[in-house]
């Protein structure tokens, strides 16, 4: 490699490039940087006709010219052009420097190309990437997700990863839900794994939008409450009272003690009696007994 100083107008943008857009505010930043420190990190640029073409480095090189510098530092590297794609993507990779979907995009397009690039397996391109196989595994799973299911370009491809496994149907609406911004990636896995064991009026609940039961709230009654009658009355409560992920809990822990007492809860009372409700449960001050109060002003005694 060489380094030197190159006048911009010799450079040219690289047509492989990965990256797809360049914000224009981001741009205005990154030249009144330059402008102001009058430094700028070398850009790497290949020969190419009678100048030089970017393999890594046009966001710095558009930023350069619009603080009006001559010329830019650049690393000339003489690579053929087969390989300036994935020149280009290890340049952008290590430096962080694209989008989920750059990412997935480049990287499809390098496998499409692995003969003529010379690598047949996805080990032998994450090698020459400089990554682990699961990385460039998920990204190509992802491109094929999202074009085929036409998944929103707000969701990540993390998020997509996680989704692996579910119905077509709940993973479409599960990403929705990402693309709304009403779950996160950690939140996404969450329900993952409550939507592979949940009953279908829990399942239902958690894939509405903008829903009051968060992953969390779901996965705590899936995983404590093992009687769907149970789960429904919890849940209709939970919905009634707007009952927050940790006075699910709180609920939950007294219902597991009350069973380790041999006595009935007030959810399986609610989910005997239907549209009863309970109202409080008190202790007699006499007796020590424990009642509780319904919706309809009956008292019904749990000892």
């Amino acid at each position: 490699m060489e380094l030197k100083m190159i006048s911009v107008d010799e450079i040219q943008p690289n047509p492989f490039q990965p990256r797809e857009s360049f914000e224009k505010e981001s741009l205005r930043e990154l030249a009144d940087s330059i402008r102001d420190a009058s430094v700028i990190q070398p850009i790497v640029v290949r020969r190419h006709g009678k100048g030089y073409q970017i393999i890594a480095g046009e966001r710095r090189w558009r930023a350069a010219q619009m603080a009006g510098l001559k010329e830019v530092p650049s690393l000339i590297k003489d690579i053929p052009e087969e390989r300036v794609l994935l020149e280009s993507l290890i340049e952008n990779l290590h430096r962080k420097d694209l989008t989920d979907i750059e990412m997935e995009n480049a990287i499809h397009e390098l496998w499409e190309n692995n003969e003529a690039l010379g690598f047949k397996t996805i080990m032998e391109l994450a090698k020459k990437l400089g990554v682990h196989s699961d990385y460039v595994s998920r990204h190509l799973d992802a491109w094929e997700i999202r074009h085929e299911e036409h998944v929103d370009k707000r969701v990540s491809t993390d998020a997509i990863r996680v989704t692996r496994g579910l119905e077509v149907e709940e993973r479409k609406k599960l990403l929705e839900k990402v693309a709304e911004g009403d779950l996160g990636v950690r939140e996404t896995y969450t329900a993952v794994k409550v939507l592979r064991k949940a009953s279908p009026p829990l399942k239902h609940e958690l894939l509405k939008s903008k829903t009051k039961i968060t992953p969390k709230i779901a996965e705590t009654i899936v995983e404590n409450i093992p009687n769907e009658e149970e789960q429904q009355a919890i849940l209709d409560e939970a919905k009634r009272l707007q009952l927050t992920e940790d006075e699910i809990e709180e609920k939950v822990r007294t219902i597991q003690h009350l069973k380790e007492m041999g006595k009935p809860s007030r959810t399986e009372m609610e989910a005997r009696e239907g549209a009863i409700y309970t109202v409080g449960e008190y202790e007699c001050p006499h007796c020590k007994r424990h009642y509780v109060i319904k919706c309809d002003g009956k008292k019904d005694w749990l000892e």
